[in-house]
């Protein structure tokens, strides 16, 4: 397996989302991760795959999420709406709280617009990392990440030695010109 750019900077308990696809047995295949900062909120966006009146529970990224009372629904104009009113196919967003004990509960879900194309997302913290097998753990999913993962939000030393993306400081283009003289604020 090849080098994995960013896969060495993660750590545990570091927020982050991950977009991708599910595969079979409660994994996730990583296209992006991207760090991001605390929040004690985390979410899950995807198609939903089944709806189960019986149980008030969505399936999507091949799992059940139970809908418990005072779950609130919104469409995309963020008007409640009911269970009933969701169907297959349509993409949503669940916003809750996460722990290994009691896995992901959700809190609100919300209708999201249909944009043609659909990556399945996860945000949360870091629980585990098994750098062997190039995999992390995060809201309870095993999220693979190969060598197509990009991730996102460190600083690359690789591109400072080349000089691709100096600092503002740095940046001959910053601050007063040479060749043109300062400009009055004065009207």
């Amino acid at each position: 397996m090849g080098e994995i750019i960013g896969f060495n900077t993660l750590k545990v308990g570091q927020r982050v989302k991950v977009k991708g696809k599910p595969e079979k047995s409660d994994s996730f295949l990583a296209l992006e991760v991207s760090i991001k900062p605390a929040d004690e909120n985390v979410t899950i966006e995807g198609k939903v795959q089944n709806i189960d009146s019986q149980k008030n529970a969505l399936h999507l990224l091949n799992r059940d999420f139970a809908l418990f009372n005072g779950v609130e629904i919104r469409n995309v104009q963020r008007q409640n709406i009911a269970l009933k009113d969701l169907k297959v196919g349509d993409v949503v967003k669940l916003k809750g709280t996460f722990s290994a004990a009691a896995g992901f509960r959700p809190a609100k879900v919300k209708l999201q617009e249909s944009k043609g194309f659909s990556l399945e997302e996860l945000q949360g913290d870091i629980s585990q990392i098994d750098a062997a097998n190039k995999t992390l753990q995060i809201l309870g999913f095993t999220v693979m990440v190969n060598e197509k993962t990009e991730v996102e939000g460190f600083d690359r030393p690789e591109q400072r030695q080349r000089g691709d993306r100096p600092d503002r400081g740095e940046r001959p283009d910053r601050g007063q010109r040479p060749d043109r003289p300062e400009r009055s604020r004065e009207m």
